[in-house]
Order: C-alpha cells, then structure tokens, then sequence
C-alpha cells in the first residue's frame, strides 16, 4: 500500500510560499535556490528509474526538504531511550543503547563497514524521515538486527540495509547503489534471520549514473551461522533493477519467504523473481509495472 503523503512541517510550507511568490527580494531568492541542485538531483534519479506514482521517492523520504539541521560530528549512542533529531551527522552512527530515534537526521558516512552500526540485538532502533548516504565508499547502510526504517533514503552505499531477526524497512527509498570490487550489490540483502518485514518501499539498485543495474533489489539467503532465514514478508514494494529484482537462495534454512503486492519494473537483466518455489510463496498478485500478468518465477 503506497505510504500517505506526510505532514508538512513549517519549513517545508515556507519554502513552498517562496516559490509561489513572484518578484521576490534578493533574499528570497537565496532562499528559494538553497535547495535547487538537491531538488534537481532527486527528480532526475527518480525520472530515470521510473517509479510509479505513489511510490516512495524524492518527495517523501529522506530528510523533509527545507528543514534546518545542526552540523554534528559521529555518533555514538549509548542511553536507552534517546531522540535524536535535526541532525547533519558527518560520519557514521554507533547505537549501543535500546529503544533510540534516530529522526529528521542526515547520515553521511564513507570508507566504512557500516553507516549505522546496531551494537547487539534487540536494540528496537527507529530510524525515520531520514538520508542515509554512503559517500560511494560505505558497505553497507545499516546492519544487522533489531531495527525499523520508515521513511528513510538510502543511496550511494554498495549494500542497502542488511536484514537480520526482527527488521522492518517501509516506506522507504533505497537507490543507487555502487559496485566496489567483488561485492554484488543490493538495495536489501539478508544472510539469515526471522521476523523481517519489507513493506511499500521503492527498492531500485540501479546506479542512475552509469545504468548499471547491480544485483538485487532484495538478496536473500541463509548463509550465517544459524543457518535459517524464515518469517519474510515482502509486500506492496516497488522492485526494479538487478540480475534479478527479487533473488532467493535455494538454501536448506531458508522457508516462510512470501511476495504479495508488488509491483516489478523491468529493469532486471534476467527477470522478477529466481526463488525456490518450496520456501518462497509468490503470491498472484505480484504484477508489472506495464501489465497486471502475474510475475515470472525462474527456479534456481
């Protein structure tokens, strides 16, 4: 189900008065253009990949356009609890407390294993309305347990989020990934772990700069040390992009994958869907982007 349109916050609806009003003062127009080469930015990659409407895209992840950050250098969080909001973070973000808010926050983070580092499991970590940005050097955004993105943007990263027991990623835009020596890059990607809910995001790998689709928009596979990745819900995404957009390992541990309600460009190099059909329902109504036909499912 596409994500409501957010509120607009006073920022967003001054901004939003400066470009309505006409013969403005010099100062208004500083003010107007403040934003331009971000706006411009956004539009094009969203242009490029074609997300359909209703999508999440530039317009509503990421940190609400016109709000005002205070200049941060990393952080390390380590008491239970905390929000922490209106942040320009310059590095990466250590959480090694529970139940923190992380939002309205922009995360610019390079030459690291993570963006944000979830220190133990079951921190309950909520990431919201905010930029995850990897600098074109980060391996991965986030990682590995015990978390939940709304509304978050994640780009220039060579893994998107890493799905490990009890995540939740919604609502939100993971684009523009990069390929860095041998890693095969993915907007999301799981190595093992249960409880994990992927629900109306737009997932597009696809590096808009040079065309190259990448591998997946979601990775799966039981590949850790427990061995099993179970209880996947994928639904009501928009998945474009990679060999192939959805890629599931035909791994022993791996069972209780299902896909409902998502739509599929056709971006991929090979098709949709390679998954086992014995540990991965695909569900009728996983449709196209141009045709409502049921996706294809190619068997590893």
């Amino acid at each position: 189900m596409p994500r409501l349109p957010r509120p607009a916050t006073p920022a967003v609806l001054l901004t939003v008065l400066l470009v309505l009003l006409t013969g403005a003062c010099s100062g208004d127009e500083e003010e107007q253009d403040r934003f331009a080469a971000q706006r411009t930015r956004l539009e094009q990659q969203a242009r490029v990949l074609g997300i359909p409407e209703g999508f999440p895209g530039p317009h509503d992840t990421g940190v609400p356009l016109g709000a005002v950050l205070q200049p941060s250098g990393p952080l390390t969080i380590t008491e239970d609890g905390r929000v922490v909001e209106n942040l320009d973070v310059d590095g990466c973000v250590s959480v090694k407390a529970d139940d923190v808010v992380l939002r309205n926050v922009r995360i610019r983070c390079g030459n690291q294993q993570r963006a944000i580092v979830v220190e133990g499991s079951d921190r309950n970590l909520l990431v919201e309305d905010s930029e995850i940005d990897g600098l074109g050097s980060t391996e991965v955004a986030v990682g590995w347990s015990g978390y939940t993105l709304r509304g978050v943007e994640v780009h220039d990263v060579v893994d998107g989020p890493r799905l490990g027991s009890g995540v939740t990623v919604e609502d939100s835009w993971v684009h523009d990934m990069v390929r860095v020596g041998d890693f095969h890059s993915d907007a999301l990607q799981s190595n093992g772990g249960t409880g994990i809910v992927v629900r109306g995001n737009t997932l597009v790998p696809t590096d808009t700069s040079t065309g190259d689709v990448l591998n997946a928009a979601v990775q799966l596979g039981a590949e850790n040390d427990s061995g099993e990745l179970s209880d996947v819900l994928i639904e009501d995404n928009y998945l474009d992009g990679g060999n192939y957009s959805v890629n599931v390992r035909d791994d022993e541990g791996v069972s209780g994958v299902v896909l409902r309600g998502n739509v599929f460009g056709d971006g991929a190099r090979y098709g949709p869907v390679l998954a086992p059909r014995d540990a991965v329902q695909v569900a009728q109504d996983n449709t196209g982007k141009r045709s409502e036909a049921t996706v294809r499912v190619v068997e590893p």
